[in-house]
């Protein structure tokens, strides 16, 4: 690049494009985004995964201000998915959650497709994967960037930047300038499949998960079945397992059809006969294990300590974190996209609030734009950690034991808030 934007945004998932669209909305436009697949034409990561529920004051919002709401309401909202049928590992139903909820499905790569196109094409560098970050140290009164140099796998490098962002996931090259914590494996393991429309299996899908979502939990695992936008669904096996229980490349580390058909169904092997798996579930349950479709995917779940979501603004100015990059979570309270996108909102509202609509980075002091990060960080931190606190207590609910009954005692104070009906009293 001969001259460098003022802002680089590292990764074009939801937080770091809504951050561009943002930028954009309010007359900033000297930035760049680098996004490592090599096109949107190759989603690949993008469509693993079931859908995303976004909340009220925080997911909707933030599309809300990117004026991006009424094209996802009228587009891709679902707003009959947010129902989730509780059952335990005798198939029984116990509960039903979520029904009148304000929390509309959307498919991670609708999303992301909803966020790329409202931003220019061409603030988009697509293949750039990064491979490391360094930072000049050396003090220079008279430098206008940040001493940022950004070296990518496919051998550029980009540097001159006044503001480098960190939009990069749970395994962000951008935080290690600010702190040494790494994502700790939680113990915890999805493997995942799906049940296509002619799935032997889908009819009972539907029966149990309708438009949105079915959850068998007890024993220290869980089955879940999760409807997504083209009507078929995806199939999550929660497992309490080591981190390197299962995973579907070969010995060399690549993905081959054939090693993944292989260690697929030597797995469901393993899940349909053991006692330490599903082997004395209910046959209903059972038969998702048998039926879906795979190759079967590893989704091992990780998450930041707490306590290590923090850091001082004076380690690496003009340097800050979006999203799971920053505080990265077990999915379990369903806020993670929620928590990110608010992460851009805040970000964008303090730049415009003591830069001002239409702000050139590269003329601005350096100690106004550690005023803004500092600020951002303060409101960051506090929902990063609350976040990961919440999630890690569903999570030792959820895969205890008796899950179903802690779990519904959790609910139990906010009954009506979440739309739970006891089945029992229903006529």
């Amino acid at each position: 690049m001969e001259q460098s934007p003022s802002i680089a945004i590292i990764g074009g998932g939801p937080s770091g494009l809504l951050f561009a669209r943002l930028l954009e909305l309010n007359g900033i436009s000297d930035y760049v985004v680098f996004e490592r697949d090599q096109s949107s034409e190759q989603p690949g990561r993008w469509q693993q995964g079931g859908t995303l529920d976004l909340h009220g004051p925080s997911g909707q919002l933030a599309l809300k201000r990117a004026e991006l709401f009424e094209k996802f309401s009228h587009d891709f909202a679902r707003w009959d998915a947010s129902s989730v049928r509780i059952v335990n590992p005798a198939g029984a139903t116990v509960a039903l959650l979520g029904e009148n909820r304000n929390a509309p499905e959307i498919d991670r790569l609708q999303l992301r497709q909803l966020l790329l196109d409202s931003i220019p094409a061409h603030k988009i560098l697509w293949g750039h994967a990064v491979k490391s970050i360094e930072r000049k140290e050396e003090s220079d009164s008279e430098r206008k960037d940040n001493g940022c140099i950004v070296h990518f796998v496919n051998g550029e490098s980009a540097s001159g930047f006044r503001l480098l962002v960190g939009a990069d996931g749970a395994w962000s090259k951008v935080r290690s300038l600010l702190t040494a914590a790494k994502p700790v494996y939680s113990g915890k393991m999805f493997i995942e499949g799906y049940l296509s429309h002619d799935n032997q299996s889908y009819t009972a899908a539907r029966e149990m998960a309708g438009a949105g979502n079915m959850m068998a939990m007890g024993h220290h695992k869980k089955i879940a079945v999760q409807q997504v936008a083209d009507g078929t669904y995806r199939v999550y096996f929660g497992l309490c397992v080591p981190e390197s229980f299962y995973d579907h490349r070969d010995s060399s580390g690549e993905v081959s059809a054939s090693c993944e058909s292989s260690k697929s169904e030597t797995l469901r092997r393993l899940l349909l006969s053991s006692n330490d798996f599903y082997a004395s579930w209910a046959p209903g349950l059972r038969r998702f294990i048998e039926n879906s479709e795979g190759p079967f995917r590893a989704w091992p779940l990780y998450r930041m300590e707490p306590e290590a979501v923090s850091w001082e603004r004076n380690i690496a100015p003009a340097v800050t974190l979006l999203g799971d990059a920053a505080h990265v979570s077990t999915p379990f309270v369903g806020e993670g996209v929620n928590c990110s996108m608010n992460d851009a909102v805040v970000l964008a509202d303090y730049l415009v609030a003591h830069l001002g609509k239409g702000a050139i980075l590269a003329n601005v002091e350096e100690a106004a734009l550690e005023t803004v990060l500092a600020s951002y960080e303060e409101d960051m931190f506090v929902r990063g950690r609350d976040l990961i606190r919440r999630s890690m207590e569903i999570e030792e609910r959820i895969f205890a034991d008796d899950a179903v009954t802690l779990l519904l005692e959790l609910f139990n104070g906010g009954i009506e808030k979440s739309g739970y009906v006891n089945p029992a009293q229903q006529n």
